[in-house]
């Protein structure tokens, strides 16, 4: 059993790193691993799985009495596109890449006392386009933000996030009907755009920051979980902001100008509430409601361009966001569970800051989920889901960087139109030991 924990540790983490992850609600994933996906994210009170727990409520780990490690594997597959039109030309583009696979590994060991233990490596947020550049033409069918930097576009546009937590987390059963929980995290992401808008261009327009760099993050989580009957359980988590080291590249501008640049993108604070309801041993019942605060987010939360050393972009300007996660459990026979699951996140783009976000539309808000379980031995489960989330359009105007209008207005006649959907497959392999 110990060759095969650290085979999954260094499995989870080597997978982890060179994959990446789009995620669904604004950049972060309404959920990990099958079980979850499949219950629409809800996960704050229930401890159905090890993956879930550790994500969503550490102190729920309690709920589930055995020793066991999980591993999963997310096949997500987004389509997007972005639409744009000014001075007569208009057109759309579409991204090139497609599929992304997201591992996920989690495993909980329970003491004799009050103690549980656990740990999991999972991908869990990210964005990324890769829409190619066209030329302008004289019958206006392209699109103008792709246009190359030196007709005043940007040209091919390319965007790659990724983002890895490891948490070590403990649960104590204070009473049989109260436990707490408290997690360290530790945080790993990648960062590829080109061009890169948020530092000042020269004459010859924006340097590139297409060799990945990455940046080490932490942060910590506090969780609760209360059983107020053996029906009904109430949880509570609160997961800090995780604060990152700056992302630094070496790049040169189109004309060849070498230059070293910085940017600090930071995870944001998650506040969450949820509930389960078990009124038999077939039907679970799951809802949990999260805020997640982007407004205050180093790299969110200030958004145009800068009035003093631009034109560069400040931020992606998001919005703080709520979401509601439902979901249900139900077990036809000793060994299989069908699930269902809603998951509605806001979109936290707004309109007037479209355009500084075609590297990363985070747009979708629904997204419907179905799974099931199957216990092939009282000690191994194969867990499979699906989940679609609806296509989303959401468009702007361009946004003035101050040659020829005032700065960080509206351009009249000009639009930026984003559009996403996303689908998922996975599965999800649990044993207990």
């Amino acid at each position: 059993m110990k060759k095969v924990v650290s085979w999954g540790l260094a499995a989870a983490f080597e997978i982890t790193a060179g994959a990446a992850a789009w995620a669904t609600n604004g950049h972060v994933l309404h959920g990990v691993g099958s079980t979850n996906q499949a219950m629409g994210g809800a996960g704050i009170a229930t401890g159905i799985d090890a993956i879930g727990s550790l994500h969503n409520n550490t102190s729920s780990m309690v709920l589930l009495d055995d020793h066991v490690i999980e591993f999963g594997f997310e096949l997500f597959i987004p389509e997007r596109s972005m639409y744009a039109a000014a001075g007569g030309a208009a057109g759309t583009v579409e991204s090139e890449t497609r599929e992304a696979v997201i591992p996920s590994m989690g495993l909980i060991h329970d003491f004799d006392g009050p103690w549980s233990f656990g740990f999991s490596a999972l991908g869990i947020a990210g964005f990324g386009v890769d829409y190619p550049a066209n030329a302008p033409n004289g019958s206006g069918s392209f699109n103008p933000l792709a246009v190359p930097q030196s007709s005043q576009g940007f040209g091919a546009v390319y965007s790659n996030y990724q983002f890895m937590q490891l948490t070590a987390g403990w649960a104590y059963e204070a009473s049989p009907r109260l436990s707490y929980g408290f997690g360290l995290n530790l945080d790993w992401a990648s960062l590829a755009i080109a061009p890169f808008p948020a530092v000042a261009p020269n004459a010859s327009g924006y340097p590139d920051a297409t060799r990945a760099a990455t940046a080490w993050g932490q942060g910590f989580t506090l969780s609760a979980t209360y059983q107020a009957s053996p029906a009904l359980s109430w949880g509570a988590v609160l997961k800090s902001p995780q604060y990152f080291d700056e992302f630094e590249w070496n790049s040169q501008y189109p004309d060849g100008t070498p230059t070293r640049f910085k940017f600090r993108l930071d995870y944001p604070m998650i506040l969450g509430a949820g509930l389960s309801y078990r009124p038999d041993d077939t039907l679970t019942l799951a809802a949990d409601l999260r805020w997640i605060n982007y407004r205050d987010t180093r790299g969110f939360e200030q958004k145009n361009y800068a009035v003093d050393g631009g034109p560069y972009v400040q931020g992606f300007g998001w919005e703080d966001i709520m979401v509601v996660s439902l979901g249900a459990q139900y077990r036809l026979s000793p060994a299989m569970v069908l699930r269902v699951g809603y998951n509605y996140g806001e979109n936290p783009i707004p309109e007037e800051q479209q355009m500084f976000n075609v590297f990363a539309p985070a747009i979708v808000q629904h997204h419907f989920s179905v799974g099931t379980g199957y216990r092939f031995t009282s000690e191994l489960e194969l867990s499979l889901a699906y989940y679609h989330a609806l296509a989303e359009e959401v468009s702007g105007a361009m946004i003035s960087n101050g040659a020829g209008s005032p700065l960080n207005q509206p351009l009249p006649g000009t639009t930026v139109t984003n559009t996403l959907s996303e689908d998922s497959v996975s599965m999800q392999l649990s044993l207990k030991f």
